[in-house]
């Protein structure tokens, strides 16, 4: 069985985070990292002047020593602010999947992409390929488009300037047309892959507030078409307005009307 081959700059970069986190030592020269980590000391001060110039450590200028720099808060925040969105919603995600027997998600925006949070499986239905940490596209998923409607124009602009990929014959690669559908998508306040990503499969998604006009992430129901269109016709959309009302008031103490 073959492995990927590691980066070894990448993992002596880490290993020198991983070194002021495990110790009681707030500061430490070139030397004492090199001595720690058991590396040459040209090597090691290549590393940290990389590291200093990104933000990720930064230096003394009174005894030349470096510490943790404050572009690691960055990092922190965003994972309070993930994890407390995964533990607010997955109990609705499993609401909404025992309701429907349908695969449940929830995504974020991150750098022009969805990245997928947290998701409930369907049981007894069509297995849904994907997994939770993993990217994908903002133009051809619901959960994207619901993303998208709320960005900031700018960041919408370059979307549509960009390259939409075609995932299957039914996705949306036309700017304008995406725009329509995205002023669609505001107006109606839930959005659908319509078979864009995946022939045979559909998503209806919605987004969740933290403030208004400020989505905070994506909830979506997704499995085969015949069964999400039976589903539409059951109130699908309408549950999902509602159980994204009550995270948004749960996790962001946001309320803001829903139209049913």
């Amino acid at each position: 069985m073959s492995t990927t081959k590691s980066i070894q700059s990448v993992e002596r970069a880490f290993s020198i985070l991983e070194l002021f986190q495990q110790s009681n030592v707030s500061e430490r020269s070139v030397k004492e990292i090199a001595e720690a980590l058991a590396l040459n000391k040209s090597t090691t001060f290549g590393l940290i002047n990389t590291m200093t110039n990104l933000g990720y450590l930064q230096q003394n200028q009174e005894n030349q020593k470096y510490v943790l720099g404050l572009r690691l808060l960055g990092f922190s925040n965003a994972v309070k602010v993930q994890n407390i969105i995964i533990r607010t919603v997955h109990p609705y995600l499993e609401q909404i999947n025992h309701l429907y027997n349908e695969t449940t998600h929830c995504a974020v925006e991150d750098n022009g992409s969805v990245i997928y949070l947290d998701k409930v499986e369907a049981t007894g239905s069509i297995y849904i390929n994907t997994q939770v940490g993993t990217r994908n596209y903002l133009h051809c998923t619901g959960v994207g488009k619901c993303i998208l409607a709320y960005l900031p124009e700018e960041k919408r602009e370059i979307v549509y300037a960009g390259n939409l990929k075609t995932m299957t014959y039914n996705t949306i690669t036309n700017s304008e047309r995406l725009r329509e559908e995205i002023e669609t998508v505001r107006r109606d306040g839930y959005a659908a892959d319509n078979e864009e990503i995946s022939i045979g499969l559909t998503c209806v998604a919605v987004p969740v507030f933290s403030a208004l006009e400020t989505v905070a992430c994506a909830i979506s129901v997704s499995g085969m078409t015949p069964r999400i269109q039976i589903a539409l016709n059951n109130g699908l959309v309408q549950d999902l307005k509602k159980v994204a009302s009550a995270i948004s008031k749960n996790c962001f103490n946001f309320e803001y009307p829903i139209s049913l």
